[in-house]
């Protein structure tokens, strides 16, 4: 299983006439499967991250056995990417649930995530997995998109800045941020977490120094895990990590555009 970056089209209405495309980039894994009945547990075991499925077989119709997984609500498109319609997987019971479909893509997106509450008034025409108008940046140097890292975003712009971290680094060339953390215990998460945080105190206030204001910093952990810096000079965690905009390395090279901030 792969991570895939696409986007959503809406057609809407242009002032002059006529229409324009509204697009939404996602990230989300692709899967492939030529089954003519799909078990779905078998493909959806990373909960409240989107799963694009190409079906690949020759059949009219293909069964999806929703059986275990839910909520999620279900974006059909045909072989030729146009959207087609939508179902939801709610059934919490114990028996089977499948649902029959002719799409040949088919978006799961779940009901807790926050790419659900983005898309809650898009009005999907179709689905591009190619980039075709090159909205979608990832060139990743070394060091950069894996966790952990921090995150400063640039006032009244789109852009962010991302830090890598190295704890106890064999390298002194690393970009970013290098931490020698020789008392903590790297193998013990919580006691690592802790020693991030505080550590991270203390480098937003020398970046509040150096700067001569508060900027917004975010120290993420995980897909799920940010602790934000910038409030008061306050440290509040939330689920929701920065995304997408225009993502800049050390240097300023621009590295990820309108997509996640890790590989």
């Amino acid at each position: 299983m792969k991570t895939s970056a696409i986007s959503l089209i809406e057609k809407k209405p242009h002032r002059d006439g006529g229409t324009y495309d509204h697009l939404k980039s996602l990230e989300v894994y692709l899967v492939t499967n030529e089954a003519r009945t799909i078990l779905l547990q078998e493909i959806i075991v990373q909960k409240e991250f989107q799963v694009l499925l190409h079906i690949q077989n020759q059949q009219l119709t293909t069964l999806l056995d929703c059986t275990g997984v839910t909520p999620y609500e279900i974006w059909y498109f045909d072989e030729k990417f146009q959207f087609t319609g939508k179902a939801y997987s709610l059934h919490e019971g114990s028996g089977t649930f499948q649902i029959q479909t002719q799409a040949k893509w088919v978006l799961f997106v779940h009901l807790h995530s926050k790419e659900f509450k983005d898309l809650q008034d898009f009005n999907c025409s179709e689905l591009d997995i190619t980039d075709k108008y090159g909205i979608i940046k990832r060139e990743f140097p070394y060091g950069y998109g894996v966790f952990p890292y921090l995150i400063v975003k640039h006032e009244k712009s789109p852009c962010f800045s991302q830090i890598p971290i190295h704890i106890n680094p064999n390298d002194d060339n690393l970009p970013g941020w290098s931490i020698i953390m020789k008392e903590v215990d790297t193998n013990n998460e919580e006691e690592l977490e802790n020693a991030l945080i505080d550590a991270t105190k203390d480098y937003y206030q020398n970046l509040c120094e150096q700067r001569n204001n508060t900027p917004k910093v975010a120290l993420v952990l995980g897909r799920n895990k940010a602790y934000y810096y910038g409030v008061d000079k306050e440290v509040a965690f939330n689920a929701s990590i920065p995304s997408g905009g225009v993502l800049l390395a050390a240097s300023g090279q621009i590295i990820a555009k309108n997509t996640y901030h890790f590989i």
